[in-house]
């Protein structure tokens, strides 16, 4: 397999990740009377990547347990106890807020810090729960829907994802997704394969059985009077291990069978040694963190998606009307600046947007 070329990891401003920024000073005698001096006047900015590194030390000295989780998959390879499940579950619904209270902390007060799981669902979307094909799920109908549908599959490497985390994590996420790119996104809570919920080809035939009751059902999902739904507009939005469970949808891409999705968004994707797709024929985006230590290596993610989806050379900054997109958001799996995480789920709604 040939290496492709990374892209330079993304930015909130396309700044350089190493750019540090001077801070001219202000002479006093320009300031209205009274005004206090800029305390960091003439000192140099913190680098993009700089503010990450603080970032992730902050949160490591302040919530060691929960970085441990977020940077260690401590279920690998074992029978995971209800105990260990139990209590990453409540970890992982903490990490947006807590994020933003670190944030707070080391890079200014006065900043706006607001994760896109809280900081784009202003407007909608709604949420109605729902079941689908026996799986129980979420339909998150955004303000104003383009028509075009999507299933969600969250993370969480196969045994967790399904409690604490998904409503504080995962839904918020894709609720901004769905919010901010018109898609309605159905939600699902599929069986987690790592955790007595059967092995993962059960998981996979619940998921593909789910995934063609949307395409049945995709008029009802976005809901009356909303015109351009079909069922040839159904594609997948999937976080880590939701894109493996989703192998028997994606695998029809190269069959034609006119049941497969009609387009992908890989969001930090998790990619087994023996995982292998013909992703050739589907419109897909993937996005990921630059400096993941937990998931699939974005090195990694790149040459498999270069082999599957049919891309070569040196893969640059995301190519509209392309049919496949890559791009890299300088942050560390799920801890990144919060305006970071804006731009990339800003980025991934924008490409939503189109389909």
């Amino acid at each position: 397999m040939t290496e492709l070329t990374r892209p330079t990891p993304l930015t909130a401003t396309d700044a350089d990740p190493d750019f540090v920024e001077p801070l001219v000073a202000t002479d006093p005698a320009d300031l209205p009377k009274g005004h206090p001096t800029d305390a960091m006047a003439g000192h140099d900015k913190l680098s993009p990547r700089a503010q990450l590194e603080l970032l992730l030390q902050n949160f490591s000295d302040s919530y060691p347990e929960i970085f441990t989780s977020l940077t260690t998959d401590e279920g690998a390879g074992l029978a995971v106890s209800a105990e260990l499940k139990d209590a990453t579950e409540r970890m992982w619904a903490r990490v947006p807020d807590l994020i933003t209270h670190c944030s707070l902390l080391v890079l200014g007060a006065g900043l706006d810090h607001a994760m896109p799981t809280s900081a784009f669902l202003k407007t909608g979307p709604s949420a109605d729960a729902v079941e689908v094909a026996g799986l129980q799920g979420t339909v998150l109908r955004p303000s104003e829907p383009t028509g075009a549908v999507a299933v969600s599959l969250h993370g969480g490497p196969g045994w967790f994802g399904d409690a604490e985390s998904h409503e504080q994590l995962w839904l918020p996420l894709f609720a901004a997704l769905a919010e901010k790119s018109g898609v309605t996104i159905v939600d699902l809570l599929y069986p987690l394969p790592g955790y007595g919920a059967g092995t993962p080809a059960v998981t996979e035939d619940a998921v593909a059985a789910a995934f063609a009751e949307v395409r049945e059902r995709a008029g009802e999902f976005v809901g009356a009077g909303v015109s351009g739904a079909s069922a040839d507009r159904v594609g997948l939005v999937t976080f880590g291990s939701g894109f493996t469970v989703a192998s028997k949808v994606l695998d029809k891409a190269g069959e034609d069978t006119g049941e497969d999705a009609a387009f992908l968004l890989a969001m930090t994707p998790r990619i087994p040694a023996d995982l292998s797709y013909d992703l050739s024929g589907v419109p897909t985006r993937v996005s990921v963190a630059s400096e993941d230590s937990r998931g699939t290596a974005a090195q990694v993610v790149l040459d498999w998606f270069g082999a599957h989806a049919g891309v070569s050379g040196e893969v640059t900054a995301p190519a509209e009307g392309s049919g496949f997109e890559y791009a890299e958001y300088l942050s560390e799996h799920i801890i990144g600046v919060p305006e970071v995480w804006r731009r990339r789920v800003s980025d991934d709604a924008a490409w939503l947007a189109a389909r």
